[in-house]
């Protein structure tokens, strides 16, 4: 089976409102709600979504089996846990 990358890219706005006691502590809270790891923006309200697909090949590099978007002349094409999901990777063939 194929691998493929997608990068998803879009741009968008959210407004709210805040209550504090100042411009600092507001700018202060919205930092912190910011830097959390669970903050996020609603990205169904977004209709501009911009996305692309880049193939990934299987490629062995310094001995380690990778995907990888990119091949590099010292990479050796296919690795033997791709060759299990498709012949299509066999080494010297396919990507």
């Amino acid at each position: 089976m194929a691998k493929f990358l997608i990068d998803y890219r879009f741009q968008g706005r959210s407004t709210e409102v805040v209550e504090a006691p100042s411009k600092e502590d507001a700018e202060a809270m919205i930092e912190a709600k910011v830097d959390k790891d669970d903050f996020h923006i609603d990205a169904e309200e977004i209709d501009d979504v911009d996305y692309s697909v880049a193939e990934m090949h299987p490629v062995t590099r310094d001995g380690k089996e990778i995907w990888t978007t990119y091949v590099r002349s010292g990479d050796q094409r296919g690795h033997q846990s791709a060759l299990a999901t498709s012949p299509l990777f066999a080494f010297g063939g396919g990507a």
